[in-house]
């Protein structure tokens, strides 16, 4: 079930002059360093994987 203010797209990175631009969903712009970019990666895949593990649970349980 889809709930409302949770996008289905993901946002687009790159490069620009030394940092990592982000443009997300509804006009999401954020620039970062690369070293916060690679942070934000890292915390991304964990939470995604974290995530994906609850609705599996979730529709187990269902």
């Amino acid at each position: 079930m889809r709930q409302p203010g949770v996008y289905e797209e993901g946002g687009k990175a790159f490069a620009e002059e030394g940092q990592v631009m982000l443009d997300g969903p509804d006009g999401v712009a954020v620039s970062m360093t690369p070293q916060a970019a690679e942070d934000t990666a890292r915390e991304l895949l964990r939470a995604a994987v974290e995530a994906k593990s609850q609705i599996s649970l979730r529709d187990r349980n269902d």
